[in-house]
């Protein structure tokens, strides 16, 4: 696996060395419960010595029952670990029913995405069948045109289901951001929308992989430039940020809602007068990550929309 896995815990750093994190909590467990296990085991002593020495001077037995201080012991702690496994089968049952439920709505959504052009596809075929539309180029556009978005569609699927198992793969090289982004830019249609670069000539080669990056910048171009009216400008600028580097898209466009704002980067999540699938941002995400960096966006409703990533070195 070429990037951390979005499972991995937090914190934690990726490729793992020595122990894996669970592990070492779980030994951290393990000596915490034979420390309460022993401490217990001696409150319960003294507690019980105690009592019996007041039964010998009033003249009760005369003996000491340790198999019914470790029972004693042995049933507490029983009570505390039941009660914590109680717990963390609860959180578990919490967990397993909200993962459940994200795979029902992305199910969901999948099929209503997948509804669209297919209806689109099979409504134009029939009216050729039936005579309604001619053979011709123009009534083949729509089914063409449908057909490429289904295979948009999956190819976003395919690279969100390698990035959820941790199989995404990055064939990494050093990159010319400069080089990239300027190649971008002249690939777009701009529509009267001003497009500049502002990169320093002194900007790091982070190693990623240009294939990936290229689709990341092509896509936040692409969103700036189609929420940015003619006349508005989109500005893509990059800075060195310790031994990384960061990548800013910035344009004057109609700027996002405050509550859709933070919902951008996950599945199928758009704007009222979007025309994407809403996966975009969500494999700009993955892809990011999956380098080592981060993301994050900034908008004020008609004033624009900045969106920033950090690549290492």
């Amino acid at each position: 696996m070429s990037g951390r896995p979005p499972w991995w815990p937090e914190g934690e750093a990726w490729p793992p060395r020595g122990r894996p994190p669970w592990a070492r909590r779980q030994r951290g467990w393990f000596f915490g419960r034979i420390l309460v296990f022993v401490l217990l085991l001696w409150v319960l002593s003294a507690a019980t010595m105690g009592l019996l020495g007041a039964l010998v001077v009033r003249g009760g037995p005369r003996f000491i029952p340790v198999p019914l201080i470790l029972l004693a012991a042995a049933f507490v702690f029983g009570l505390l670990q039941m009660r914590r496994a109680t717990g963390a089968y609860a959180a578990l049952r919490r967990r397993v029913e909200a993962n459940d439920q994200r795979r029902r709505s992305f199910l969901a959504d999948v099929t209503h995405e997948l509804k669209t052009p297919l209806a689109v596809i099979r409504g134009q075929a029939e009216g050729i069948a039936d005579g309604v539309y001619p053979a011709s180029p123009e009534s083949l556009k729509p089914i063409l045109e449908a057909a490429q978005t289904l295979d948009l569609l999956i190819e976003d699927l395919r690279i969100l289901a390698l990035s959820e198992s941790g199989a995404l793969e990055l064939n990494r090289e050093p990159v010319d951001l400069a080089l990239l982004v300027r190649e971008v830019l002249a690939a777009q249609a701009a529509g009267g929308v001003e497009l500049r670069a502002e990169l320093p000539a002194d900007l790091p080669h982070p190693e990623a992989d240009p294939v990936r990056l290229r689709a990341v910048l092509n896509n936040l171009i692409a969103n700036a430039l189609r929420h940015t009216p003619a006349g508005g400008s989109v500005t893509v600028s990059g800075r060195r940020q310790g031994t990384g580097v960061q990548v800013t898209v910035a344009d004057t466009g109609e700027g996002i809602s405050p509550e859709l704002l933070p919902r951008i980067f996950d599945r199928f999540v758009r704007g009222p007068a979007s025309r994407g699938s809403g996966l975009g941002l969500a494999i700009a995400k993955d892809v990011v990550e999956a380098h080592g960096g981060t993301i994050a966006a900034e908008s004020q409703p008609g004033k624009g929309t900045l969106i920033r990533f950090t690549l290492p070195s």
